[in-house]
């Protein structure tokens, strides 16, 4: 609930903006009520908003965020996420092999948790946090880059190299974004909806966040992207976790003839037990890992538990299994390897975050001053594979574009090999012969 209070003053110009200002109360019922009744004009606690248009309708930044580029104006193209009613064929036409996907949650305000999160998979319209996000692929169907034009070299440029790769920007963003602390620095930033990525312009500081971006890619994705076996990265396979994490183990089998209605964690031990199964090596932070403000593992078990669903929105909802399979063990135990990877490089990460800050940027103004921003609106639409212009059946179909038309001659008549004379009329070709190209 917003409440707002306008005051027009006598000899005002009606061209000028008015200033506001701006205050939020958090907490229960009474604790905003106690807020409200102790809050005056003329009190402490009210922040200025953005004094330009148009803007948000929340505080100015105090941390140089709106300097720093919108995630969307480095990756343009984005959709939201595909539900089993609401197909989005472009998502799936661009589920290529390298694919990786970025989810970022931009319908409410987050809190806690990575700002962004990471997939090998089409992302459906619920992943980030069980109510709604767009999803940003790194490929086009074609497997041209969804990269802002200009972008790569640009940053190519300014740290001396050769080249940057589009896995590399996507490395970097998820080195920066994807743990608490960016979230903890900019939550006054993040009230304004979207993620904004702070661009180093420090080559160090690059190459670092690269490097750690790897592994979060990696891990995110279950070992399915940026493996490198010499960097403790090996290929997702069932036993990849074994050789980095010895000390997560399934100890004790999980009850296997019904659903799991008691899942314990003893912190001491490290120990997590579902209906006398036990999983050990699960640190707190583990248990306690979130992705905005939805804890992944309790997210992860209310599906495998013999709980209803809380909400239910159709008959499909009753439709739930009898008993514990036996790949949900191994599933989990993945998961939490997963969950161990990623908590473990989050102080990395919070300190690299701080470098960053701290260090010369790549600003808005700079892209803008190279023309590279404002995102030109052709690289804001899905690059589709011509193979997936057919219709379904007609994937066998010769489409070859025709051949040059070859002159005729009447029987028993020798080709005319003269050449046309400069003034011999032009005959176009046939509507049905003509080359087809894009519009």
């Amino acid at each position: 609930m917003a409440i707002a209070i306008l005051v027009r003053r006598q000899g005002e110009r009606k061209e000028n903006l008015a200033p506001i200002h701006y205050v939020a109360v958090h907490g229960t019922r009474q604790s905003k009520e106690e807020q409200l009744h102790s809050l005056h004009i003329n009190g402490p606690g009210w922040l200025t908003s953005r004094p330009v248009e148009p803007v948000p309708f929340t505080p100015a930044s105090r941390s140089g965020w709106d300097d720093f580029s919108a995630l969307t104006e480095l990756m343009p193209w984005c959709k939201p996420g595909s539900v089993i009613d609401r197909s989005r064929p472009e998502l799936s036409q661009a589920d290529i092999d390298g694919q990786i996907c970025v989810v970022e949650q931009h319908t409410q305000r987050l809190q806690t948790g990575p700002a962004l999160l990471f997939t090998a998979l089409v992302p459906d319209n619920d992943y980030f946090k069980g109510n709604g996000g767009r999803v940003l692929p790194l490929l086009h169907a074609d497997r041209t880059p969804n990269i802002t034009p200009g972008l790569l070299p640009h940053l190519a440029n300014s740290y001396g190299l050769q080249q940057v790769l589009p896995k590399d920007l996507l490395t970097y963003i998820a080195a920066v974004t994807a743990h608490p602390a960016f979230t903890e620095r900019y939550a006054d930033d993040l009230n304004s909806l979207g993620v904004r990525i702070p661009l180093t312009a420090d080559r160090r500081l690059w190459h670092e966040a690269v490097s750690l971006g790897h592994h979060i890619l990696w891990a995110s994705t279950f070992g399915a992207r940026c493996t490198n076996p010499a960097d403790s990265r090996p290929a997702g396979t069932s036993n990849w976790w074994r050789s980095l994490y010895p000390e997560i183990t399934y100890a004790r089998e999980v009850a296997p003839d019904k659903l799991p209605s008691a899942i314990s964690f003893d912190s001491e031990v490290q120990r997590l037990v579902i209906e006398g199964g036990i999983f050990t090596g699960v640190a707190p932070r583990m248990r306690n890992y979130s992705t905005g403000g939805r804890n992944v593992l309790d997210s992860w078990l209310a599906y495998r538990s013999d709980h209803a669903a809380s909400k239910v929105t159709s008959e499909l909802d009753h439709e739930r299994p009898e008993r514990w399979e036996p790949d949900w063990s191994r599933e989990l135990v993945e998961v939490l390897a997963v969950l161990r990877h990623l908590t473990a490089l989050e102080p990395q990460q919070a300190e690299l975050l701080d470098h960053i800050a701290t260090a010369p940027m790549i600003d808005v103004a700079e892209l803008t001053r190279r023309h590279i921003l404002p995102v030109p609106e052709r690289a804001q639409r899905a690059h589709t594979d011509p193979g997936h212009a057919f219709l379904p059946g007609m994937d066998t179909v010769d489409g070859r574009l025709p051949g040059p038309v070859e002159p005729l001659s009447l029987p028993n008549d020798p080709a005319d090999t003269t050449p046309p004379s400069s003034h011999s009329p032009t005959h176009p070709v046939p509507r049905a012969q003509r080359r087809r190209g894009p519009a």
